[in-house]
């Protein structure tokens, strides 16, 4: 028995090392005929049969009449997420990867605090993995306060990761939401850097979407704790998201989204089904902020093939990162992108740690999802798909910006002209460093 644990173990290393390439590419029988067109108000034609295969892995369809806010801008996020919290009257319910007890993470911690002895429904979840001794301690304090707080399961050492594979499993999603009513959904966790020098993305919805939020949010909280109660939900959520009005946040309003959730355990694979069908159906242009690679070879192969046809396929990687290894893994790939024609550029200006594309000026996609093996294949992830030309715009006018302002494109001339030793460094991590995200 001990052999064959440890055969499973060297099994399952070599799939996630290799990222994890016995998935395979998203197949054309697998993806849903729409033939009433009803079924989807507010989604272009063109653009339901994406809907259908969304619906038909989470179960959550589309939903109009919601107002969306999109906010690049760290300090922005931070003065509006502190101004929802403060305003607050009936529940918060957050789940993040991390909360982190600094400067602005005190201030949120606080607040939270502060409202459930006022008696409001406030929950909590956090991933014990990402948390530093000194963070978990500040967050076990909050139930002193009458705070729900649950924490997501920790590995206890490696083979824990891998067999069983519940230690790979990260709860990598980022969801904040106040009195049933509001939402913010993006990359960005509650810490100091994602609100001053990290470039990252979030977005601000009111509207009937903010019930497929909760659902999303109750699969972990039931996963947590099954005696939770139900979240507290606006009763017209149509009329919420009409009155909502944010000085100083450009609002789209009666606008289309999709809420996508991702779990490892169900065995489909919804972001991996989001970004291939997106590339694969990408008439004029496909860009994308995504800072952790490897994607799997089926949305490399997606990507190649978009940029071969004659889209438009850019992407923004990190230039500088915060994870080891990330630089070399994300270099090993270059070469076979930029002879197929994909653009790539690197952020030059401190970290990105946005996670979003942007489509024919029409389809947006915003969240915790990064375009790799570990956001595709093992974390708990979410994501909103925005179907609405205006929305689309306003983040592919600020993508163009990055470029100019931000980045720095790299060329095929450039990668050719790598020494042998970068080369190898590049392909030993690429081949032994697994995902990273």
């Amino acid at each position: 028995m001990g052999n064959l644990r440890h055969i499973l173990a060297v099994v399952a290393a070599a799939g996630i090392f290799t990222g994890c390439g016995y998935r395979g590419a998203l197949h054309a029988s697998y993806i849903p005929e729409v033939t009433d067109s009803t079924l989807y108000p507010g989604v272009k034609p063109e653009y339901q049969q994406l809907a259908a295969l969304m619906e038909k892995d989470t179960g959550i369809p589309p939903s109009t009449g919601n107002t969306v806010g999109f906010i690049p801008d760290g300090d922005h996020k931070l003065q509006l997420m502190l101004q929802d919290l403060k305003a607050a009257s009936k529940a918060i319910y957050m789940d993040y990867y991390r909360i982190c007890a600094d400067s602005a993470g005190t201030i949120v911690l606080d607040i939270l605090r502060d409202k459930a002895l006022q008696g409001l429904d406030v929950r909590v979840m956090v991933d014990k993995a990402a948390e530093t001794p000194k963070n978990f301690k500040a967050l076990k304090s909050l139930p002193e306060a009458g705070v729900l707080f649950n924490s997501f399961y920790k590995p206890v050492w490696f083979i824990d990761g891998l067999v069983p594979p519940a230690g790979t499993h990260r709860d990598h999603r980022k969801i904040l939401m106040t009195d049933g009513a509001t939402a913010y959904l993006g990359g960005r966790n509650i810490q100091d850097k994602y609100f001053t020098s990290w470039r990252d993305a979030d977005v601000r919805i009111t509207g009937p979407a903010i019930e497929h939020i909760a659902t999303v949010y109750m699969e972990n909280q039931l996963r947590l704790n099954p005696q939770a109660k139900p979240l507290h939900i606006d009763q017209d959520l149509k009329q919420a998201a009409e009155a909502d009005n944010v000085p100083g946040l450009t609002q789209h309003r009666g606008k289309t989204v999709q809420v996508v959730h991702d779990s490892p355990i169900d065995r489909k694979l919804p972001m991996r089904n989001l970004f291939e069908w997106s590339i694969g159906h990408s008439k004029r242009y496909f860009w994308v902020y995504s800072p952790y690679t490897p994607p799997p070879k089926s949305t490399l192969n997606a990507l190649k093939e978009a940029a071969r046809r004659g889209v438009d396929v850019r992407w923004i990687v990190q230039g500088v990162s915060d994870v080891f290894m990330e630089e070399y893994i994300a270099e090993a790939i270059f070469k076979d992108l930029l002879e197929a024609g994909v653009r790539i550029f690197k952020w030059n200006s401190g970290i990105m740690h946005a996670k979003q594309f942007m489509s024919d000026d029409y389809l947006m996609a915003i969240g915790s999802v990064n375009m790799d093996n570990l956001s595709f294949f093992l974390n708990y992830e979410n994501e909103a798909i925005i179907y609405d030309e205006d929305v689309t715009r306003e983040a592919a006018e600020r993508f163009l910006e990055d470029l100019t302002t931000h980045c720095s494109e790299v060329t095929i001339e450039e990668v050719k002209r790598w020494n042998i030793f970068r080369k190898f460094r590049n392909w030993f991590f690429y081949t032994f460093g697994g995902p990273v995200g």
